[in-house]
């Protein structure tokens, strides 16, 4: 019983340790403390505690509102979804009706770079369309004129965000922009952890392979036979099967249609692999 209320007290003290962590004043955001930030997102345990840590760092950092999560239909987003947001409630449904969200720049401007962006520079990373600008126009009036966000690109999973914002820039702290960088990717995976324990996935471990399993493993992805993988790595057809079979067993007996799905979803390989000849 001493065990289970210890429990406790160190979940309860984590969580108001994390708390205490974003309530350094500005002195620390001058001398860039970072680990203030990030040991805050390392120690959250749901939700609400995410959700407030988010809100003081946005706060701290001289912004007003943030937006978190995976670039999904919001009118009907899956299950294991992120989505954490302090965006102008009239905004949220100003967007959900006329289905801005398809459409929206930031979130394309997003997928075409892994660097945090200011919206400012939005128009040298991908093309702005009228409507594109027409949707920048239309968030100033909701409070969201300015910002800066921190993509996230992760193997098998919904491309995703993290925004800060507010009507200017003008009244960010020194440094606010590297810190809202490393904030937000901490606090999306954070959120990460987060949802995959309320949803109960385990971690999956990602199978170690040799290096001829890995050329292997490509080929296959390339649509290769197992004679024309022997050619290619100068090997007898038996061997190149033995090496495809190597890595099946190593994903479980996978099939190699969904083989390529999973290797592609561990960060084994990558879409460009699969493309070269």
């Amino acid at each position: 019983m001493k065990e289970i209320f210890a429990q406790k007290y160190t979940v309860q003290e984590r969580a108001r340790e994390a708390f205490l962590l974003l309530e350094g004043s500005a002195v620390m955001l001058t001398k860039l403390d970072l680990n203030h930030f990030l040991k805050a997102f390392r120690s959250v345990l749901t939700e609400d505690d995410l959700n407030e840590a988010l809100r003081r760092v946005t706060n701290m950092l001289g912004f007003s509102q943030f937006a978190m999560g995976h670039h999904v239909d919001l009118t009907c987003p899956p299950q294991g979804a992120i989505r954490l947001s302090t965006y102008n409630e009239d905004w949220v449904s100003h967007v959900l009706e006329r289905a801005y969200f398809a459409e929206d720049p930031i979130h394309l401007a997003s997928t075409k770079t892994v660097n945090g962006f200011s919206w400012h520079d939005v128009g040298d990373i991908i093309r702005l369309t009228p409507r594109h600008k027409q949707i920048l126009s239309e968030a100033i009036g909701f409070g969201l004129g300015a910002g800066f966000t921190v993509p996230v690109h992760l193997p098998g999973e919904y491309q995703g965000t993290c925004s800060f914002a507010a009507r200017s820039l003008d009244q960010l702290h020194e440094n606010a922009l590297p810190i809202a960088q490393l904030c937000g990717t901490f606090a999306f995976e954070a959120a990460r952890r987060i949802m995959r324990k309320k949803l109960r996935l385990e971690d999956t471990v990602v199978p170690d392979l040799t290096p001829r399993q890995m050329e292997a493993l490509v080929l296959v992805g390339r649509g290769k036979t197992d004679r024309e993988i022997g050619n290619i790595l100068g090997v007898s057809r038996s061997t190149a099967h033995e090496h495809v079979e190597g890595v099946r067993r190593a994903y479980g007996n996978a099939q190699r249609a969904y083989l390529i799905v999973r290797a592609l979803f561990d960060g084994q390989i990558a879409f460009t692999d699969l493309l070269r000849r």
